[in-house]
């Protein structure tokens, strides 16, 4: 008779591997928002640029809310006092996070942006071990090392496509320690998703997390453009661009990773370790959309492909050693 843990054992790796899948298909969406979103960032003020992001947030809520169970969730989850107290806390941790990555980008290079960007699976492994007692399913000393090859390949990518010659010192003048925190909030956030909706459809709880900042945040853009007279006139196509790379990325992407939290039981340090593929990924995007939007650039070199290949090389090591531990629980 097979034991017990012999039997689990499979659903255990199987799970890696479902976490795995969702991860990586919520790595290639996300990839696309700043490809898509760049030439806004570009064109439209901040205020504009925020208004339609939050646009984008209401318009993407319907497509998670397809099916009777999450739209019946989604009810649910605003009817509850509770809940509402706790989407409120995500819009603060949202809105306090995007305010420091402005500051931050505003002033530093960005290669050392995406450096602290990247240490996120650090962050979410943290996040997921306070708030859920979660340890990664590797041990730390393969995270570590795992983090470490993975984080050195995206940096590797990004810093093939800036001009560095300023040299170390040159990279780190600015304003870029403001984004230190980010994506400590980010993580937290999606571990809280995960772990206070837990009795609700996914789709359910990330719609209304998606729902609940526009309600704040485009009434107070819209006046703010109206009172500074900036108005209300944008540029056709890279408006059309940031909606669409906010649907795909900040909802769908959104979505998929709070399912990879849901197959890996909330290992936000696991599934986030896959992220680091996204500058990847974006540079691929642009280096597509390139002859059709002038304003993006990309040029793939050596750097870029020794980029790829040391973070796809860290992150196939770190699944097979999650699945070979996991097996054996």
């Amino acid at each position: 008779m097979m034991s017990k843990a012999e039997s689990v054992s499979p659903k255990a790796a199987a799970s890696a591997v479902a976490g795995a899948g969702f991860a990586l298909v919520a790595a290639a969406l996300m990839a696309a928002q700043d490809p898509l979103s760049g030439p806004a960032a570009k064109a439209l003020s901040v205020a504009q640029f925020v208004l339609l992001t939050q646009a984008a947030l209401l318009l993407a809520t319907p497509l998670l809310l397809l099916r009777p169970e999450p739209r019946r969730d989604f009810v649910a989850i605003l009817s509850s006092a509770k809940s509402r107290w706790r989407l409120a806390a995500l819009t603060a941790l949202g809105l306090i996070g995007l305010g420091l990555y402005n500051v931050g980008l505003s002033g530093a290079h960005p290669v050392v942006i995406t450096a602290i960007l990247n240490l996120s699976p650090f962050w979410a492994a943290m996040a997921a071990r306070v708030v859920l007692g979660k340890r990664t399913p590797v041990g730390v000393f393969v995270f570590v090392a795992a983090l470490a090859g993975a984080f050195a390949g995206s940096l590797l990518v990004a810093w093939s496509q800036s001009d560095a010659s300023s040299g170390v010192a040159g990279l780190l003048k600015g304003t870029w320690y403001f984004a230190i925190p980010v994506p400590l909030f980010t993580a937290l956030s999606a571990t809280l998703v995960g772990f206070w909706f837990k009795d609700y459809h996914q789709g359910a709880a990330v719609a209304a997390a998606l729902f609940v900042p526009p309600l704040v945040v485009i009434p107070a853009c819209a006046a703010y453009l109206a009172l500074s007279g900036q108005g209300f006139a944008f540029d056709p196509l890279p408006a059309a661009m940031l909606v669409a790379g906010t649907i795909i990325a900040a909802a769908l992407g959104r979505f998929m990773y709070q399912l990879a939290l849901q197959a890996t039981k909330g290992d936000n340090g696991f599934v986030t370790m896959f992220f680091l593929l996204c500058p990847a990924l974006s540079g691929l995007y642009s280096w597509a959309l390139s002859p059709f939007v002038k304003s993006l650039s990309f040029g793939p070199n050596a750097l870029y492909f020794l980029g790829l290949a040391v973070t796809g090389f860290s992150l196939v090591l770190f699944l097979q050693r999650a699945r070979a531990k996991t097996a054996t629980k």
